[in-house]
Protein backbone atom coordinates (compact mmCIF):
# COMPACT_ATOMS: atom_id res chain seq x y z
CA UNK A 1 0.00 0.00 0.00
CA UNK A 2 1.27 3.41 -0.83
CA UNK A 3 1.80 5.82 1.70
CA UNK A 4 2.17 8.75 -0.88
CA UNK A 5 -0.96 11.59 -0.13
CA UNK A 6 -2.86 13.33 -2.52
CA UNK A 7 -2.58 16.95 -2.97
CA UNK A 8 -5.45 18.63 -1.32
CA UNK A 9 -8.09 20.05 -3.19
CA UNK A 10 -7.13 23.60 -2.27
CA UNK A 11 -3.37 22.72 -3.92
CA UNK A 12 -4.56 21.64 -7.02
CA UNK A 13 -6.66 24.61 -7.29
CA UNK A 14 -3.67 26.99 -6.78
CA UNK A 15 -1.31 25.04 -9.51
CA UNK A 16 -4.02 25.06 -11.63
CA UNK A 17 -4.61 29.10 -11.24
CA UNK A 18 -1.26 29.01 -11.51
CA UNK A 19 -0.97 27.56 -14.87
CA UNK A 20 -3.74 29.61 -16.56
CA UNK A 21 -1.92 32.51 -15.40
CA UNK A 22 1.79 31.50 -16.92
CA UNK A 23 -0.54 30.48 -19.92
CA UNK A 24 -2.13 34.03 -19.71
CA UNK A 25 0.99 35.25 -19.44
CA UNK A 26 2.31 33.66 -22.35
CA UNK A 27 -0.29 34.58 -24.59
CA UNK A 28 -0.10 38.09 -23.95
CA UNK A 29 3.52 38.85 -23.89
CA UNK A 30 2.54 36.74 -27.98
CA UNK A 31 0.15 38.99 -28.86
CA UNK A 32 2.18 42.33 -28.01
CA UNK A 33 5.63 40.49 -29.65
CA UNK A 34 3.37 40.23 -32.73
CA UNK A 35 1.79 43.72 -32.31
CA UNK A 36 5.21 45.45 -32.81
CA UNK A 37 6.07 43.56 -35.16
CA UNK A 38 2.97 44.58 -37.70
CA UNK A 39 3.18 48.46 -35.73
CA UNK A 40 6.98 49.03 -34.82
CA UNK A 41 7.85 52.06 -32.78
CA UNK A 42 10.61 52.97 -35.00
CA UNK A 43 11.91 56.38 -36.23
CA UNK A 44 10.44 57.66 -39.82
CA UNK A 45 14.09 57.37 -40.87
CA UNK A 46 14.31 53.30 -39.75
CA UNK A 47 11.01 52.35 -41.40
CA UNK A 48 12.02 54.45 -44.56
CA UNK A 49 15.25 52.60 -44.97
CA UNK A 50 14.62 49.01 -43.42
CA UNK A 51 10.82 48.55 -43.43
CA UNK A 52 9.29 50.78 -46.50
CA UNK A 53 12.44 50.53 -48.00
CA UNK A 54 11.52 53.83 -49.99
CA UNK A 55 15.07 55.16 -49.53
CA UNK A 56 18.50 53.47 -49.68
CA UNK A 57 19.99 56.33 -47.78
CA UNK A 58 19.64 55.86 -43.72
CA UNK A 59 19.58 58.78 -42.11
CA UNK A 60 23.18 59.12 -40.17
CA UNK A 61 23.69 61.63 -37.04
CA UNK A 62 26.56 63.76 -38.63
CA UNK A 63 26.74 67.21 -37.39
CA UNK A 64 26.73 69.13 -40.79
CA UNK A 65 29.33 71.72 -39.08
CA UNK A 66 30.66 73.85 -42.16
CA UNK A 67 32.69 77.00 -42.28
CA UNK A 68 30.11 79.08 -44.74
CA UNK A 69 31.99 79.86 -48.41
CA UNK A 70 34.15 76.22 -48.28
CA UNK A 71 34.23 74.66 -51.38
CA UNK A 72 34.57 70.85 -49.57
CA UNK A 73 36.78 68.39 -51.82
CA UNK A 74 35.04 65.28 -52.08
CA UNK A 75 38.75 63.91 -53.17
CA UNK A 76 40.64 61.88 -51.27
CA UNK A 77 42.39 65.48 -50.09
CA UNK A 78 39.15 66.44 -48.36
CA UNK A 79 38.50 63.61 -46.25
CA UNK A 80 38.65 65.42 -42.80
CA UNK A 81 36.27 68.43 -43.73
CA UNK A 82 33.90 65.81 -45.67
CA UNK A 83 32.95 63.76 -42.31
CA UNK A 84 30.87 66.37 -40.51
CA UNK A 85 28.46 67.18 -44.15
CA UNK A 86 28.18 63.48 -45.55
CA UNK A 87 25.03 61.88 -44.22
CA UNK A 88 24.81 58.73 -45.95
CA UNK A 89 24.84 57.29 -49.82
CA UNK A 90 28.19 57.83 -50.14
CA UNK A 91 31.44 55.72 -50.85
CA UNK A 92 34.97 56.47 -50.91
CA UNK A 93 36.53 58.94 -51.66
CA UNK A 94 38.57 57.65 -54.77
CA UNK A 95 40.51 59.31 -57.36
CA UNK A 96 38.38 61.41 -59.52
CA UNK A 97 35.41 61.68 -56.41
CA UNK A 98 33.10 60.39 -53.87
CA UNK A 99 30.48 57.39 -55.45
CA UNK A 100 27.03 57.92 -54.53
CA UNK A 101 25.42 54.91 -53.89
CA UNK A 102 21.81 53.63 -54.05
CA UNK A 103 19.13 55.63 -55.34
CA UNK A 104 19.93 59.06 -53.00
CA UNK A 105 22.31 60.30 -50.77
CA UNK A 106 22.47 63.10 -48.43
CA UNK A 107 24.54 66.41 -47.14
CA UNK A 108 24.01 68.47 -44.20
CA UNK A 109 25.03 72.04 -43.93
CA UNK A 110 24.59 73.67 -40.76
CA UNK A 111 27.30 76.65 -40.79
CA UNK A 112 27.29 79.31 -37.40
CA UNK A 113 26.75 82.19 -40.16
CA UNK A 114 25.19 82.36 -43.59
CA UNK A 115 23.96 85.06 -45.94
CA UNK A 116 20.29 85.28 -46.23
CA UNK A 117 20.82 85.21 -50.00
CA UNK A 118 23.30 81.82 -50.85
CA UNK A 119 23.42 79.82 -52.87
CA UNK A 120 24.23 75.28 -52.74
CA UNK A 121 27.29 74.82 -54.99
CA UNK A 122 27.78 70.86 -56.86
CA UNK A 123 30.08 69.29 -58.77
CA UNK A 124 29.63 66.16 -60.40
CA UNK A 125 30.77 63.76 -62.49
CA UNK A 126 28.64 60.25 -64.12
CA UNK A 127 29.36 56.77 -64.42
CA UNK A 128 30.71 55.71 -67.39
CA UNK A 129 28.59 53.09 -68.75
CA UNK A 130 27.34 52.21 -72.69
CA UNK A 131 24.53 53.66 -73.81
CA UNK A 132 24.16 55.42 -70.69
CA UNK A 133 25.90 59.02 -71.51
CA UNK A 134 24.46 61.08 -68.32
CA UNK A 135 22.54 60.68 -65.15
CA UNK A 136 19.57 62.97 -63.97
CA UNK A 137 20.47 64.38 -60.25
CA UNK A 138 17.13 65.46 -58.27
CA UNK A 139 18.01 67.91 -55.91
CA UNK A 140 16.04 68.69 -52.82
CA UNK A 141 16.64 70.78 -49.43
CA UNK A 142 14.53 70.46 -46.38
CA UNK A 143 12.08 68.28 -48.49
CA UNK A 144 11.10 71.11 -51.12
CA UNK A 145 12.37 70.05 -54.74
CA UNK A 146 14.95 72.39 -55.83
CA UNK A 147 16.36 71.77 -59.57
CA UNK A 148 16.87 68.80 -62.08
CA UNK A 149 20.16 68.61 -63.16
CA UNK A 150 21.63 66.65 -65.96
CA UNK A 151 25.31 65.42 -65.62
CA UNK A 152 27.31 64.08 -68.08
CA UNK A 153 30.40 61.22 -67.59
CA UNK A 154 32.78 63.10 -70.50
CA UNK A 155 33.78 66.27 -67.81
CA UNK A 156 32.72 67.51 -64.59
CA UNK A 157 29.53 69.45 -64.29
CA UNK A 158 29.55 72.66 -61.80
CA UNK A 159 25.96 73.90 -60.57
CA UNK A 160 25.05 76.98 -58.98
CA UNK A 161 21.74 76.59 -57.37
CA UNK A 162 20.48 79.67 -55.21
CA UNK A 163 19.00 78.54 -51.82
CA UNK A 164 15.20 79.71 -51.38
CA UNK A 165 15.23 82.91 -48.98
CA UNK A 166 12.97 80.61 -46.58
CA UNK A 167 15.16 77.54 -46.34
CA UNK A 168 18.51 80.21 -46.26
CA UNK A 169 17.38 82.01 -43.20
CA UNK A 170 16.19 79.51 -41.01
CA UNK A 171 18.37 78.32 -37.88
CA UNK A 172 19.57 74.60 -37.90
CA UNK A 173 21.09 72.69 -40.68
CA UNK A 174 20.20 72.33 -44.17
CA UNK A 175 19.77 69.08 -45.53
CA UNK A 176 20.30 68.04 -49.25
CA UNK A 177 18.88 64.91 -50.67
CA UNK A 178 20.35 64.04 -54.10
CA UNK A 179 18.23 60.97 -55.70
CA UNK A 180 19.10 59.26 -58.78
CA UNK A 181 16.22 58.12 -60.54
CA UNK A 182 18.33 57.15 -63.39
CA UNK A 183 21.21 54.83 -61.36
CA UNK A 184 22.56 51.81 -62.83
CA UNK A 185 22.52 48.37 -61.30
CA UNK A 186 26.20 47.79 -62.55
CA UNK A 187 26.14 43.85 -61.55
CA UNK A 188 23.16 41.43 -61.70
CA UNK A 189 22.86 40.56 -58.17
CA UNK A 190 23.49 44.50 -56.83
CA UNK A 191 20.80 45.31 -54.71
CA UNK A 192 19.54 48.74 -54.81
CA UNK A 193 21.78 50.10 -51.88
CA UNK A 194 24.98 49.49 -54.27
CA UNK A 195 23.42 51.20 -57.41
CA UNK A 196 25.78 53.88 -58.74
CA UNK A 197 25.03 57.18 -61.11
CA UNK A 198 27.60 60.23 -60.05
CA UNK A 199 30.67 60.92 -58.26
CA UNK A 200 30.70 64.05 -56.24
CA UNK A 201 33.86 66.40 -56.54
CA UNK A 202 33.01 69.14 -54.77
CA UNK A 203 30.40 70.65 -53.05
CA UNK A 204 29.83 74.09 -50.32
CA UNK A 205 27.49 76.80 -49.93
CA UNK A 206 28.47 80.38 -51.18
CA UNK A 207 26.93 83.78 -51.66
CA UNK A 208 24.47 84.46 -54.22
Amino acid sequence: MSDAVSPTPRLSRALALGAYLLSGLLIAWYLVTMWLMVHPQVSADYRAYYIDQTTTCMNQPVSGAYQFGTLVSFLPDGRDLQKTIRVCGWEGPAGDGMHAVGTSARLRFNPMERPASMALMLSMIAIRRDGVPAQTVSVSLDGEKLADLDVGSGAPSTFKLPIPAGVAVKPGPIEVLLDFPTAQQMGPTDPRTRWRSIKLQSAGLVAN
